[in-house]
């Protein structure tokens, strides 16, 4: 049976891997969370959204 990219990515937790792959399938520039901390495998930029607001205004 073949694992998914969620199940074998690394990250803690897999709704946080689920969301990385669905923003990068999708095409996202960015990930907007409060749970910064756990992305650090990201491979796209991570921001708070205070950080986000703060960098599209």
């Amino acid at each position: 049976m073949r694992k998914s990219l969620s199940a074998t990515s690394g990250f803690r937790d897999i709704e946080d891997a689920m969301q990385h792959y669905a923003a990068l399938q999708t095409g996202c520039d960015a990930i907007v969370t409060s749970n910064v901390k756990d992305f650090t495998q990201a491979d796209i930029p991570v921001y708070t959204p205070d950080e986000f607001l703060a960098k599209e205004v």
